[in-house]
């Protein structure tokens, strides 16, 4: 079975006032060391087989480029979908000519709006300007695959605001758009501010509209919130949202390995001093759970036919309550149960009901 790595770079240039993933803007003096750590991880469980490589963070970029280079060195392999994500700014031509001809293929850009007083009140260190120059970079290295990140329901985002951002986005056509609602998470400056947001209604507006315009403009709606043009679709993500195995490397990692779940120490000093991952045996209950929580969130659904060989349940009797109170929302099509988009604005209610 090919698998997928899964590389966490913590390191932050500053973090964003959004943000609570395993990031840290402020433990610069542990590069070395978590570089050191991380690459005997990966030489010491990297499997023989893979077939896609996503380096996230915080920001791999904000790691020395020689550092960041033989990390990819280590994992490069032909005919591998490897991505890096980028912020603007952090990363100059030459190092984009650098990471495509260590053999990395795909560029994720942290974007998140085009307009940049909206970046300001996110914390973003960038400009729509600085973008539009990482952009050009990447282009000009060779990459022919790149993901834009956007949010939308900012503080004071109005719907044409975020209509302007989507459209100058368009506009580069990129092949591949990941496309978020801010959640405001616990931890973040965000949490203690009195922000200004947008209602739910405008909420639904703006994502109802990214879908419909992006799909009216050739990108496939392949999961609630991705964005790609035939072809594009993210392997990597695709291999977390269908279960399929994947390793992690790197302080909070998660992997899936043969219906076990391990979870490598998110606290930076406990993972440096010797990383002890957390082993979980999914129970039946999980896996179903895991199942039909990422199912409904690619648009094409579940199959139902390897439902029933999975779990020797026909999906329709055994969750025909919560169909019947949500048909409004969901669909069968080509023996596919699936969320309308409609349902895929209301996801998060609807699924929880759909889990045991």
């Amino acid at each position: 079975m090919n698998s997928g790595l899964y590389i966490h770079i913590p390191f932050c240039i500053k973090k964003c006032n959004y943000c609570n993933f395993n990031s840290f803007d402020n433990i610069n003096h542990l590069m070395d060391k978590y570089y050191n750590t991380l690459v005997q991880e990966i030489q010491n469980d990297k499997p023989d087989v893979y077939d896609t490589v996503f380096i996230g963070g915080g920001t791999p970029t904000a790691l020395p480029l020689p550092l960041l280079l033989n990390i990819v060195s280590i994992v490069a392999k032909e005919g591998c979908e490897f991505t890096v994500e980028v912020n603007p700014a952090t990363l100059s031509a030459n190092g984009f000519m650098e990471l495509r001809q260590a053999g990395v293929n795909r560029i994720s850009i942290g974007l998140q709006t085009a307009i940049d007083s909206e970046l300001a009140t996110l914390g973003r260190i960038h400009t729509f300007d600085d973008f539009l120059v990482c952009y050009d970079n990447a282009r000009k290295a060779g990459f022919n695959n790149i993901n834009i990140d956007l949010m939308f329901g900012l503080p004071k985002q109005t719907i044409t605001d975020f209509k302007y951002s989507l459209e100058r986005i368009i506009n580069l056509q990129p092949e591949h758009l990941s496309c978020y609602c801010l959640s405001i998470e616990e931890n973040t400056p965000f949490q203690s501010m009195q922000l200004d947001l947008p209602d739910e209604e405008a909420t639904r507006q703006m994502y109802q509209f990214c879908a419909n315009h992006l799909t009216q403009n050739g990108y496939h709606h392949y999961e609630i919130s991705n964005f790609a043009k035939p072809g594009f679709e993210c392997k990597h993500n695709l291999k977390y949202w269908e279960r399929k195995q994947y390793y992690g490397f790197g302080a909070g990692a998660h992997s899936l390995i043969k219906q076990v779940r391990f979870e490598n120490s998110a606290d930076i000093c406990e993972y440096l001093k010797g990383n002890i991952k957390t082993k979980t045996v999914l129970s039946e209950k999980d896996i179903k759970n895991e199942y039909i929580f990422l199912g409904l969130r690619k648009t094409n659904g579940i199959d139902l036919t390897d439902y029933k060989l999975t779990f020797r349940q026909d999906f329709l009797q055994e969750h025909k309550e919560q169909i019947s109170k949500y048909i409004e929302y969901c669909s069968v099509r080509d023996n596919r149960f699936f969320l309308t988009l409609d349902g895929l604005t209301v996801s998060n209610t609807i699924i929880a009901d759909f889990l045991e």
